[in-house]
């Protein structure tokens, strides 16, 4: 199933569609589809913040486990830190709408 055609029966994002506007998870499903068939290109340029926070994500499932990894506390301190995401979603959330270069290419496609 390609999300990317026109008669894809997986939904769009339904903030973009009441706004106008991206959000910081608009373009997962495609960037995702993107990884698995190996095309990098789109992978990244659909979201290229997922890109950026898949290889923490296994991270956090093994802290949350109980696993200590061999990281610098405050790399792990920062990765466990709300305040961290929070800054990270909403800043991206902003910059992907600005419709000037370079922050045009945080957009999907």
């Amino acid at each position: 199933m390609d999300p990317n055609a026109p008669d894809s029966p997986l939904p769009g994002c339904l903030f973009y569609h009441f706004t106008g506007l991206y959000c910081p998870g608009c373009g997962s499903t495609r960037a995702l589809h993107g990884l698995v068939h190996g095309d990098l290109g789109q992978f990244l340029a659909m979201n290229p913040l997922l890109a950026v926070v898949m290889p923490a994500l296994p991270l956090l499932v093994l802290h949350g486990m109980g696993y200590r990894l061999p990281l610098p506390k405050r790399a792990i301190d920062t990765l466990l830190s709300a305040k961290f995401w929070l800054g990270l979603m909403g800043g991206y959330w902003v910059l992907r709408n600005l419709p000037w270069w370079p922050f045009s290419w945080l957009a999907p496609g």
